[in-house]
């Protein structure tokens, strides 16, 4: 259906009787109706709308996954939204390529995606030593993309530093968080890049005796990018293993006001892990993940967002469940989704393949994922979102 002249349209339907209707429909099928005519164009891409519709949209119904694999004949690093069903269903089928984000010889992988925007960093060592960080913003259901971010040079190009995406909604910001380790103030450095913005502000230089642990991307839930951090501990560099339970903390970072904070540990946290635990967020939950002597994988979720008591131990599934007999210190585990009784999870660095496990019932299932590996997963939606947008 083509219609050039907008008039043609609004003499049928109010203008707000359209809004309504339009707010409902699927964001391909938007996409295509940016065509009828002017007015449906500009109002499909008005913030007020896509705010509408994304309220009104079922949320988490794909998970984007990055992956290294075989994309036409040819192995590459991808990240694509994926639907868990389709992930379970077929697992051997092919990724599109217009679904994905192809690498090639660029160096872009995910740190997050919210309200259907996907930011991709470029991480990449420079010969004097420094490194070089730009951030794009990506939509991959409208497949657009933004330009490049002001560069960000950290030195030395060995050290860590830690990378978060969210969202702050008193101001209908996208932010970009890097925390680092200033050399020459020997403190933690905060800078903030926000969607849009030319610049990279240094927000805040914290003195407290912690560091962040070796997990570079922080996740985000409630306004706040999180990650693992050791108390009493003013450097970078650390060996778990020297390591005390108490020091173990969630350094939480407020994206509105810009602030920090620290949030304690499960009590029955118990005794502390041979590698570091991770964060994620499942269900809208915060959760902790982490091998347990080597015999078990357990899950917490904190069910109310800075609220201690909230932490429920939700699953502690044994490897020999899990049909690992020969468990090797590499196959480490992540959870890809959670919804309701099942849980999906990936295995780091070796497995082409996902778990599917119920805790409650103890059924488990490999699936065999022929063409790539999961390398890391984050709950998705489609949505209507701008990334300041260039042609993808």
């Amino acid at each position: 259906m083509h219609i050039s002249d907008e008039d043609d349209v609004s003499w049928i339907l109010t203008p707000d009787l359209i809004t309504e209707i339009l707010s409902w429909l699927p964001v391909k099928i938007l996409g295509r109706f940016r065509c009828v005519c002017k007015y449906w164009k500009l109002l499909i891409f008005e913030p007020t709308f896509a705010k509408l519709h994304h309220q009104r949209s079922p949320k988490h119904t794909h998970t984007l996954l990055t992956l290294f694999g075989v994309v036409n004949d040819s192995e590459t690093w991808v990240v694509a939204p994926h639907s868990v069903r389709r992930l379970l269903e077929h697992p051997s089928s092919p990724i599109k390529e217009e679904e994905c984000w192809r690498f090639k010889d660029e160096t872009y992988y995910a740190i997050g995606c919210v309200n259907g925007l996907v930011c991709l960093i470029d991480y990449e060592s420079q010969e004097d030593g420094k490194r070089k960080i730009c951030i794009r913003f990506w939509n991959p259901t409208l497949r657009l993309r933004s330009q490049k971010s002001p560069i960000l040079y950290e030195t030395p190009s060995d050290l860590c530093v830690h990378l978060g995406f969210g969202y702050d909604d008193s101001g209908d910001i996208y932010k970009v968080v890097t925390v680092f380790w200033d050399h020459t103030e020997e403190k933690w450095e905060v800078r903030v890049h926000c969607m849009g913005d030319n610049c990279w502000r240094k927000i805040l230089t914290y003195p407290d005796c912690s560091t962040l642990l070796g997990t570079l991307v922080g996740s985000f839930l409630n306004g706040s990018v999180n990650w693992l951090a050791l108390t009493n501990l003013n450097c970078p560099d650390y060996e778990l293993e020297d390591v005390i339970m108490d020091q173990l903390v969630i350094f939480s970072f407020d994206l509105r006001n810009e602030t920090y904070e620290f949030m304690s540990l499960p009590d029955g946290f118990g005794e502390k892990p041979p590698d570091e635990p991770a964060l994620d967020v499942l269900r809208d939950c915060l959760c902790l993940s982490y091998d347990h002597m080597k015999t078990h994988f357990v899950l917490w979720e904190m069910r109310e967002f800075g609220v201690h008591e909230s932490w429920t131990k939700i699953v502690n599934v044994s490897y020999v469940q899990l049909h690992f007999f020969d468990l090797m210190s590499e196959w480490l585990l992540f959870p890809v989704s959670l919804s309701g009784d099942l849980l999906l999870l990936a295995i780091k660095e070796t497995c082409d393949g996902v778990i599917l496990c119920n805790p409650i019932d103890g059924k488990v299932q490999h699936i065999e994922l022929p063409n790539c590996k999961i390398m890391y997963a984050e709950e998705h939606m489609q949505s209507l979102v701008l990334p300041r947008p260039l042609p993808h």
